[in-house]
């Protein structure tokens, strides 16, 4: 509850704080720039390699180059355990900033709180902790799974003529995407005892895991409506499977993502329908402006946590697809 918490009360504040920074003197100028060189800032994400933190690093390397101060990144290559050494690593060599891109809510929230308790900013990137920090920038994933479930009842639901059968592919059950996205969901789906969810399987992260589920389910309900995965890169294994089925014209694929490049070919190819991007570009411009404030003390002066929170895209076939709601590395 914590974690929700923090993005609601943080979101209200957020504006008008970083407008206080800017107005009293905290945007960048060429005093600053002489402030913040030289300081440092260390980026732990769940896994390099991936368009989503690589689209987030290249933009915050532009403002470390253009404000002079450094960015280190630790890959933690999708292992939980090898992320919370790398942390505890970060922790000691007491940078300025941290970013944190947590892979579930309470994993890193100790480390989070002892670095903050040492002086040093926290920055969450997308994927927020139960544990509050200075700064989140990222999606509101109540909204996105609020608005893909009435979507889904849309399709699905009374009148439409077809089962109401959804299933559900997390990435993992206990991260903050998936813990917020599924309680909206659910939620909308209680109003509408039409709407049976049928599997509620996490993929951790794998599109290949993320295949078998699908091929299981469509097995065992090839009546099926609709898929809702939680996030585009691992639902390209469950469209797939719709498709190797046979299902495509039957089963519609949803899922959220960092809307590069890959999510609107899938669109095009059919192998997702509707995808809710929170635009990983502009995520990671917002990070390197937030870190930029935070180099030069900003903070909410109640404690709150400051909470930029992500535009949304919704990327679907037909009329209204545009492959320039799509960013490209």
């Amino acid at each position: 509850m914590m974690f929700r918490l923090g993005m609601e009360t943080g979101r209200a504040i957020a504006a008008a704080a970083i407008g206080m920074c800017i107005a009293t003197g905290f945007a960048p100028t060429a005093q600053a720039e002489s402030d913040i060189a030289g300081k440092k800032v260390i980026f732990v994400p769940i896994s390099m390699g991936i368009s989503l933190t690589e689209g987030w690093a290249r933009r915050m390397k532009q403002h470390a180059d253009i404000y002079g101060y450094t960015l280190e990144i630790r890959d933690a290559a999708f292992n939980t355990g090898v992320m919370a050494e790398l942390l505890a690593k970060a922790i000691s060599d007491k940078p300025d900033v941290l970013v944190v891109h947590n892979p579930t809510v309470q994993l890193l929230a100790r480390q989070i709180k002892q670095a903050e308790s040492q002086g040093i900013k926290v920055l969450q990137i997308n994927l927020q902790s139960n544990q509050l920090s200075t700064a989140f920038v990222g999606a509101n994933w109540e909204r996105i799974g609020r608005e893909i479930a009435e979507d889904i009842v849309k399709e699905c639901g009374e009148g439409s003529g077809k089962s109401g059968k959804v299933a559900i592919i997390p990435g993992q059950l206990t991260a903050a995407d998936s813990v917020m996205m599924n309680d909206a969901a659910f939620k909308v789906f209680d109003a509408h005892p039409e709407i049976q969810v049928v599997s509620n399987q996490a993929s951790d992260w794998e599109p290949e895991k993320a295949r078998q589920i699908t091929a299981t389910v469509l097995q065992q309900h090839p009546d099926l409506c609709a898929i809702f995965g939680h996030w585009d890169v691992h639902t390209m294994g469950a469209g797939n499977a719709v498709k190797d089925a046979g299902k495509a014209d039957g089963v519609l694929v949803y899922s959220t993502g960092g809307g590069g490049e890959v999510a609107c070919k899938a669109v095009e190819d059919g192998i997702q329908d509707r995808i809710w991007s929170y635009d990983a570009d502009g995520q990671g411009r917002d990070a390197g402006t937030v870190i930029d404030l935070m180099l030069q003390g900003a903070a909410a002066s109640d404690g709150s946590m400051l909470t930029i929170e992500s535009p949304m895209k919704i990327i679907k076939a037909g009329e209204t697809y545009d492959p320039g709601l799509c960013w490209k590395m």
